[in-house]
C-alpha cells in the first residue's frame, strides 16, 4: 500500500469514527429529551453518551511517527550489518500511552536467512531499553525487504500473588478477582465482592469482574467501564444484591496507579519503610443509578507492593482499627515474593479467628520492579 493510499485510509477511518460518535451522541440527546426523570430512557441515554465518548477517544489514540535520528540510525544500521542484516526507512513511533516502537524494512546482506529476533539485542544495545518483536512480524529475514516492528518493553515488571479461603464449608467464594495485563501497557487488578457468601455472591461478583475485563479490553477507560457495568447491573435487577468493587490500574511505563473503589475496604501500598493506606467511604455497585466511587492516583516506585483485600480478611481481626493493624502486619513482613506474602497475610488474619474465615477472604499482592534501575 502506498503512503498516499495509507493516509487516505487513515483519514477515512477517523472520519467514520467521528460520524458514528456524533450519531451516538445525538441518539443519547434524543433519549434524554424524550424521557421523564427517573425513567429508563435516562439510563439508555447515559450509555449512548459513554459509547460516543469511547469512539471520540479512539480518534485521539494516534501514533506519532518521525524519522529516526541520524546518529541512532547510523549506529543501528552498522550493528545490524555486522549481524548480516541490511535495514532502511527507519521510523520511530511514539504512542499515546508512552510506549515507543521502531519500524524499518530489513533484508539479509547475502542470500541467506536470519532470524528476526536477532535484531532484539542490537536494539537493546543501541537504545538501552528492552524491545520485543510485534506479533505481525515475519519470523525470518531473507533476501527481500520486508517491514518489521519492534515494541518497547514496559519499564516496570509486575509480579502478583493471591491467597483465598471460603467461608465455612462452601465450595463457592463470593469474592472474584482479576489480574490482567493489557496490550496498551497497563495492568489491572480488581476484587469484586458479592453480598454475603456462597454461590449467589459468587455468580454476581463473577459477572461484574468479567464485564470489567471485557470493557477494559474493548477500549473503555476505567470510569466509563464502571458507569456501564453499574447501569447494566441495575437494569438487570441487581439493586437488591450490591457488589463492591476494588480496582487498581497500573501504568507499567510511568508507574502511576489509579485506585478506584465502590464500597470496598482499604488498599495498602508498602513503600520502602512505611505502609500507605488508601481508604474509601463510597457505596457498592448496584445501589445508586449514578455510580458513586472514589478515585485516587499514586506514584509507585521500584520495590513497592500493592496489597488488596476483601472485607472478610479485615473482619477476622478483632481490634477497632483493623486497617492500622493490617498495615502493621504488612510492614512486618520479611518475605518479598508476592504469592508468599499473600499466603502469610491470610494466615495471620485467620489466626485472629481460630483459623476460621468469618467471611469469604481474598488477598491480592502486586510487586512493582523498575527494570531501568537494574
Amino acid at each position: 500500500m502506498s503512503e498516499r493510499v495509507q493516509d487516505y485510509v487513515v483519514d477515512y477511518s477517523v472520519t467514520k469514527l467521528e460520524e458514528t460518535a456524533r450519531t451516538f451522541r445525538r441518539l443519547g440527546e434524543a433519549y434524554e429529551n424524550a424521557s421523564e426523570p427517573q425513567k429508563s430512557g435516562t439510563g439508555i441515554s447515559k450509555q449512548l453518551f459513554l459509547v460516543a465518548d469511547v469512539l471520540e477517544e479512539c480518534m485521539t489514540m494516534y501514533v506519532h511517527t518521525e524519522d529516526g535520528k541520524k546518529d541512532f540510525v547510523r549506529e543501528l544500521t552498522r550493528k545490524c550489518f555486522v549481524n548480516g542484516i541490511r535495514i532502511k526507512n527507519v521510523q520511530h513511533l511514539s504512542k499515546k500511552n508512552g510506549r515507543n516502537a521502531i519500524v524499518f524494512q530489513a533484508r539479509t546482506v547475502g542470500r541467506s536467512c536470519v532470524a528476526a529476533k536477532k535484531v532484539v539485542p542490537v536494539l537493546t544495545e543501541v537504545l538501552r531499553s528492552g524491545y520485543y518483536p510485534d506479533d505481525s512480524n515475519r519470523r525470518i529475514i531473507n533476501e527481500e525487504y520486508h517491514q518489521y516492528i519492534f515494541i518497547q518493553e514496559d519499564r516496570f515488571k509486575l509480579l502478583s500473588g493471591v491467597a483465598r479461603m471460603n467461608k465455612g464449608k462452601s465450595h463457592f467464594n463470593g469474592d472474584n478477582f482479576l489480574i490482567s495485563r493489557l496490550e496498551c501497557g497497563k495492568a489491572i487488578a480488581a476484587i469484586a465482592d458479592g453480598m454475603g457468601s456462597g454461590k449467589r455472591a459468587y455468580i454476581e461478583s463473577r459477572m461484574v469482574i468479567e464485564l470489567m475485563e471485557n470493557c477494559i479490553d474493548a477500549g473503555f477507560d476505567e470510569k466509563a467501564s464502571i458507569d456501564l457495568i453499574n447501569s447494566a447491573y441495575i437494569a438487570g435487577g441487581g439493586t437488591g444484591n450490591p457488589v463492591t468493587m476494588d480496582m487498581s490500574v497500573i501504568d507499567c511505563q510511568s508507574g502511576y496507579m489509579h485506585c478506584m473503589k465502590l464500597g470496598a475496604v482499604s488498599t495498602f501500598i508498602r513503600r520502602d519503610k512505611w505502609v500507605e493506606i488508601i481508604q474509601s467511604t463510597t457505596l457498592p455497585m448496584g445501589v445508586l443509578e449514578q455510580v458513586d466511587y472514589d478515585c485516587t492516583t499514586k506514584k509507585l516506585y521500584d520495590g513497592d507492593y500493592i496489597v488488596m483485600v476483601s472485607d472478610g480478611v479485615l473482619d477476622n481481626i478483632p481490634c477497632v482499627n483493623k486497617e492500622e493493624r493490617m498495615a502493621q502486619m504488612i510492614h512486618a513482613l520479611t518475605i518479598r515474593e508476592p504469592s508468599a506474602m499473600a499466603e502469610k497475610l491470610l494466615e495471620q488474619s485467620l489466626a485472629y479467628n481460630d483459623m476460621k474465615a468469618s467471611d469469604d477472604c481474598t488477598v491480592l499482592v502486586l510487586g512493582l520492579f523498575d527494570t531501568y534501575e537494574k
